[in-house]
């Protein structure tokens, strides 16, 4: 494996990004991986290039190998624009919060565990489910298929940085396959003159046979959207349970003074963004940073390293909740500009309502083995995280949730 593929999964990649940083050359070639790249890690030079779309493309994929033929994020304008606008509304703040109550209800069911002193995998127990039914919901997937999101999500996810394209191409096919039924069971309903279902299928449903959308586009979106909208928030959701297991004190903060929960989101996605950075390919010769790239070169715009470039941040290696929320909003844990992550207020709000959970219902959490960590770069985030945690008014106690 590549040393930076390698130091890229590590519990702490921020070493890595430091370090790219910290050389005389801003743009990091990586030699030993294949195919190579390039990596961009200051703030500056990572924000020069999401703001030019027309010159840096999404369209040759977001990860490291050519994947022509996306949608949203994987394509770029006019066909992108295009894309966009058929989905904005649904993932307006306003239509999100109409997501709420079901939130709840959902969070109340995981919770279960969490109301006695335990201990288990807070992935697989908590930020595992919650995204993927919040997003199977949004879009309109029977709950009785809600199971396979975990297999094909992470087939797709390992792909992107390099893994098996047979297994990416197996659970691709059975995301077409299943989004195929949704949308021939929102036509038969609509051709009856039945109203349909109020969810995004539907909607992709309506533009597909107002001849907005093709097929292709509506299998690529509700590809995308499925994986991407639960897979990040996933790692997040993850990532705060375990900085506040290591530094109990923002809990306590958090607890002290619970108008904080939205600023330290936004804290928490700076400091340890769930996407580390995907990739951009120029459409024609150009330099960056002195660096001159040919056409059609792989660069990875490093997400996580600009969120902690002092260059930037004053004390970038602290998670503070005293930060200004304005400029706290201005971080790329989203990305920027264009292709600003579309499921952005889905994920805030997930966060928000899980971060506010635990201010008020635990007392204290502890990691209890290391944690294993998502094996594609691109990403940041947890597979496994074993934890120990005490309700409010509880004791820690031997008993295990398995």
């Amino acid at each position: 494996m590549s040393e930076y593929v390698d130091r890229a999964n590590a519990v702490e990649p921020s070493a890595l990004h430091a370090e790219l940083r910290a050389e005389r050359c801003p743009v990091h070639l990586v030699d030993d991986h294949q195919p190579s790249f390039h990596v961009l890690s200051h703030h500056a030079d990572v924000f020069e290039v999401a703001r030019a779309p027309q010159r840096w493309r999404n369209g040759d994929g977001p990860g490291v190998f050519v994947q022509r033929g996306g949608v949203l994020g994987s394509a770029d304008d006019p066909d992108h624009r295009r894309q966009r606008a058929v989905l904005q509304d649904e993932f307006r703040p306003a239509r999100i919060e109409r997501l709420r109550p079901s939130i709840e209800r959902v969070l109340d069911e995981l919770w279960a565990p969490f109301t006695e002193p335990g201990e288990g995998d807070v992935v697989e127990l908590f930020a595992f489910p919650l995204p993927a039914l919040v997003i199977a919901e949004l879009l309109g997937v029977h709950p009785s298929d809600r199971e396979h999101f975990k297999d094909w999500s992470e087939a797709v996810v390992n792909a992107l940085g390099g893994g098996d394209l047979v297994a990416y191409e197996h659970a691709t096919q059975s995301i077409w396959a299943h989004i195929d039924r949704l949308v021939a069971e929102r036509t038969a309903l609509i051709d009856n003159g039945v109203e349909p279902p109020d969810d995004v299928l539907t909607t992709m449903t309506r533009a597909y046979l107002a001849g907005t959308l093709s097929r292709t586009e509506v299998r690529r979106l509700g590809h995308q959207l499925l994986v991407a909208g639960h897979e990040t928030t996933t790692s997040l959701i993850s990532l705060m349970f375990f900085r506040l297991a290591q530094h109990p004190h923002l809990l306590a903060e958090l607890q002290a003074q619970p108008a904080l929960v939205e600023t330290a989101v936004e804290e928490f996605l700076r400091y340890d963004s769930p996407v580390q950075g995907l990739f951009r390919t120029n459409a024609d010769d150009t330099e960056i940073a002195g660096v001159a790239f040919p056409a059609g070169s792989k660069v990875q715009l490093l997400f996580a390293s600009a969120n902690r470039d002092p260059e930037a941040w004053d004390d970038p290696d602290t998670i503070r909740f005293d930060r200004d929320p304005q400029r706290l909003r201005s971080h790329l844990a989203f990305g920027w500009g264009v292709h600003h992550c579309i499921g952005a207020s889905l994920a805030r709000l997930e966060a928000h309502l899980v971060l506010e959970r635990v201010v008020a219902g635990l007392a204290s959490l502890e990691v209890v083995d290391p944690p294993i960590t998502t094996s594609p770069f691109i990403l940041r985030g947890f597979r496994q995280l074993r934890m120990r945690w005490t309700p409010s008014g509880g004791a820690i106690t031997d008993r295990s949730v398995r």
